[in-house]
């Protein structure tokens, strides 16, 4: 069996190589998809629609988040407990945070009602699943990141629109859900079957 030593490295080498080989592919699909979007301009002929420093922004937008999604990955890796309830606690306190931003610029009151109840949810199941081994909290809060993560990445791009930021940056919040949903999985075999009354 190797030891956390060697568990340390072996997840910090799968982690580095996954990043490397994302971020070259995402170079090699950019430079195709930028080569494919060009303007005619009068007297000067074909050029591309992005400039170098578009293209150098959204190459290193990518890196930033696919980097952020590396090191937390790799966390999680060694610490799965701890990574699999944090990060629920802040996508819990920050659907709170929009909740009172929603409501303070008068936004539909279905969206600042969502935004309230999942926030607190979230922060609640994480509470009950990390110190109370809860197995229907850690249920709900798996299903909880399943659907956001879902939800966000299908709606990405009236995300940007709203936060006025990048594809990429946006794509941050549901990278690291559907990262929350891998993690927590792994600690499926902590949540077996138990007693009710000590749930």
């Amino acid at each position: 069996m190797p030891t956390a030593q060697e568990q340390t490295t072996r997840m910090a080498l799968l982690c580095a190589g996954a990043f490397v080989v994302l971020n070259i592919v995402f170079y090699v699909l950019s430079g195709s998809y930028f080569d494919s979007h060009r303007t005619v301009v009068p007297g000067v002929g074909s050029v591309s629609s992005y400039s170098p420093e578009q293209m150098t922004h959204i190459r290193m937008t990518f890196a930033v988040s696919s980097g952020i999604v590396a090191v937390l990955a790799f966390i999680a890796g060694i610490r799965p407990r701890v990574i699999g309830h944090l990060l629920p606690v802040l996508f819990g306190a920050a659907n709170l945070v929009s909740a009172v931003e929603t409501y303070l610029h008068d936004l539909p009151g279905v969206l600042v009602a969502t935004t309230l109840i999942a926030g607190a949810l979230m922060l609640v199941l994480a509470w009950y699943s990390y110190y109370r081994r809860s197995r229907p909290a850690w249920a709900f809060l798996l299903a909880f990141c399943v659907v956001f993560g879902t939800i966000e990445f299908f709606g990405i791009t009236k995300i940007r629109g709203a936060l006025d930021v990048g594809l990429w940056s946006a794509m941050i919040s549901p990278m690291l859900k559907w990262l929350t949903v891998a993690t927590l999985w792994s600690l499926r075999d902590e949540y077996a079957e138990t007693d009710p009354a000590t749930v």
